[in-house]
């Protein structure tokens, strides 16, 4: 009767551990160490490890089959320094592995009994992935801290110096107001350090919009030929000055593509300005281009491929500058690159937009033997061969008369008003200045029909900004919906466009404008506006 009872007391507690490790990521093993026998396995190490209750294996051997010992003598344990270890085990069924705690200990039931090792096997993969994580999540926090730290360094130090060229030239140049051709030397100096400084201040703009995501592209017809030579007006009178000979030899099969225009105008100036910075005086660049496409368009949105490829006999890259060039402040340690002007974004810039257009760029170099870069990027061709509404080149829009024409400038800065007031009127126009949309709207209404030729109309402003200042002039009467209105703004991105044309303005220019861009834009709007009235 007793042992009766002892065995159903003996059942309880099986059945009861059997459930509680069936339902814990823990794993028991009891092993006999002298007999080199498993005596207990939980039921749960089948779905863990890929171990069987019914294995037949002697427990050395499985212990070393999982990962736990190197050897299948069980008294090793015994030498370990510690009885709790964290390792990697393996599921003898799947192979997979685990991150797991595992502690052991011996004990002795009676004097006379076999010594027994009772391995408790606990599954930390979760709580090791987690930390990983956590880990993984601290280092790249490190790192970008570490590199906004670099970051605001670098542009302090970069836009330091061109603002203290301004500033300082232009101290000398009112102390010398006199000396007509130090002026002029002076405002020339000026000018080229303003230039830098609104590079550097792009530079730094696309690539926070880059990094954030937010860089959009443009999707839109235009003249591939017309773009190629617009960028070799503006290298080659850099390559000029330092007597270097650019080469052209360009395949265009259909130059009426789909595109981004100005991404890629960005890409090749980037390289090629670089191509002549770093190409010694009487050196050779060579602007390699063909177009690729699988079969003849029939019609608008067949896919094409620009291949572009930009040599130099310069200076040449190390190895292990080709390694880092396209990370954001790269610079080459080399001497003839320490004097050569840069933010050191340029090449990151251009490997992200060529990424963004879904392309690919590469580099190869020797030092001493000059450069070679190749981009592939994919454009849409268009079927049709009519001409593309678009940027006019320098030579059209240059010295145009705005005489006769009444304009009026919504701006809320006094001293950007003032600049350009004296600009439109040096063109021959007639300006009124509104501080912000609501003097606008007062102006506009307050005068007869076409009092303003056009509205050059700033974005931000108090009181009344630009986008709701253009929408009640479109709704305030017949001449409201014609008239003209150039956005004027520092919002310089492709949404900041958008949002102007939903706004109802017709163009739209970037502070700080540059004189020839107002004057292309004054040259269309103007040249249209005044056809219209008279037909009307």
């Amino acid at each position: 009767m007793l042992i009766r009872k002892n065995e159903k007391q003996a059942d309880y507690w099986k059945n009861f551990f059997q459930t509680v490790f069936a339902n814990l990521e823990e794993v028991l093993i009891a092993a006999d160490v002298d007999m080199d026998r498993l005596e207990y396995i939980s039921p749960n190490a089948e779905r863990l490890l890929g171990i069987r209750q019914e294995e037949q294996a002697s427990a050395g051997y499985l212990l070393r089959q999982i990962g736990l010992a190197e050897s299948c003598d069980l008294t090793v344990f015994k030498r370990k320094d510690s009885g709790e270890e964290e390792r990697y085990l393996i599921n003898v069924q799947t192979g997979g592995e685990l991150w797991c705690r595992c502690c052991w200990s011996f004990l002795r039931a009676f004097p006379n009994e076999e010594e027994k090792i009772i391995i408790n096997i606990s599954d930390r993969s979760k709580e090791r992935a987690s930390m990983d994580r956590i880990r993984q999540d601290l280092q790249e926090a490190e790192r970008s801290n570490a590199a906004k730290s670099r970051f605001l360094t670098t542009i302090s130090h970069d836009m330091r110096t061109p603002m203290n060229a301004i500033m300082g030239l232009t101290d000398l140049a009112m102390e010398h107001m006199e000396e007509q051709e130090k002026v002029q030397e002076y405002l020339y100096k000026i000018a080229r350090s303003s230039t830098h400084l609104l590079e550097l201040i792009n530079d730094v703009l696309d690539m926070s919009r880059i990094e954030s995501g937010k860089m959009a592209l443009e999707h839109r017809p235009f003249d591939l030929k017309e773009l190629l030579e617009d960028v070799m007006d503006i290298i080659r009178p850099q390559a000029e000055a330092k007597m270097q000979a650019v080469e052209t030899n360009w395949s265009l099969i259909y130059p009426q593509v789909i595109g981004d225009p100005v991404r890629i105008r960005q890409v090749l100036i980037n390289l090629l300005s670089n191509g002549v910075k770093y190409t010694q005086r009487g050196g050779r660049i060579v602007f390699w281009l063909s177009q690729c496409c699988g079969e003849v368009p029939r019609e608008s949105g067949t896919q094409g491929e620009l291949r572009i490829q930009i040599y130099d006999n310069g200076y040449g890259m190390s190895e292990t500058f080709q390694q880092i060039i396209f990370e954001p402040f790269a610079k080459e340690n080399a001497e003839h690159a320490q004097e050569i002007e840069g933010t050191g974004l340029g090449m990151s810039i251009t490997k992200s937009l060529v990424d963004l257009m879904g392309g690919n760029l590469s580099v190869e170099s020797r030092l001493g033997e000059g450069s070679n870069f190749t981009v592939d990027i994919p454009l849409e061709l268009q079927y049709d061969d009519k001409a593309q509404e678009g940027e006019k080149s320098e030579k059209e829009v240059q010295g145009f008369d705005c005489g006769g024409y009444r304009i009026l400038l919504v701006e809320d800065n006094e001293m950007t008003a003032d600049v350009l007031t004296d600009i439109l009127e040096l063109m021959g126009a007639e300006v009124e200045w509104a501080g912000n949309g609501e003097q606008a709207l007062e102006a506009f209404a307050g005068g007869p029909a076409h009092t303003f030729d056009v509205i050059l109309m700033d974005v931000q402003m108090p009181v009344m900004d630009g986008y709701e200042a253009t929408r009640r002039l479109r709704s305030l009467s017949e001449e409201g919906r014609k008239v003209p209105i150039v956005a004027l703004t520092g919002n310089a991105f492709t949404e900041d466009i958008q949002a102007s044309r939903a706004a109802g303005m017709d163009h739209h220019l970037t502070k700080p404008v540059k004189k020839k861009d107002l004057e292309a834009v004054l040259r269309q709007v103007l040249g249209a506006r005044r056809v219209k009235i008279k037909q009307g």
